[in-house]
């Protein structure tokens, strides 16, 4: 048996996934933009973004943790629920409020700068991962 690559797209086997180490694990996180840009490279481009999760390294006592992919290229939030991490949770798998992407702006090209937005640190929390999963439409 054969199978084209087409027939993997819709699959978990054609999916890319991009882990991004934000801030190191000992390193307080802050809010503001661009707390981390990635640079969309020519294997992702014209995939769309179809998962988001986010890690800390030491959970946050009070205040959620609250994180924005925004294609800045674009000039586009790319998710219309950011991702959240709970107090005294260390990833957003966990969260009560699950993430949501834009349908409208999940789309990547070639060279498109992403970046990642903090619009929530918490309080005491350290460390910051985010993964990406991209997958051809």
């Amino acid at each position: 048996r054969a199978v084209t690559p087409d027939g993997l797209a819709g699959s978990i086997y054609g999916t890319k996934t991009v882990v991004l180490k934000v801030l190191s694990d000992s390193t307080a996180v802050t809010t503001g933009d661009g707390k981390m840009t990635f640079v969309v490279p020519v294997e992702l481009g014209g995939m769309d973004l179809i998962s988001v999760g986010a890690h800390v390294f030491t959970v946050s006592s009070s205040g959620t943790p609250t994180i924005q992919i925004r294609n800045a290229t674009q000039a586009a939030d790319m998710l219309s629920t950011r991702i959240t991490i709970d107090v005294s949770e260390t990833d957003s798998a966990t969260a009560a409020v699950a993430a949501v992407i834009d349908t409208a702006n999940d789309d990547v090209a070639t060279a498109d700068v992403l970046n990642v937005d903090v619009d929530v640190a918490g309080t005491g929390t350290l460390g910051l991962e985010v993964r990406l999963g991209f997958r051809t439409p």
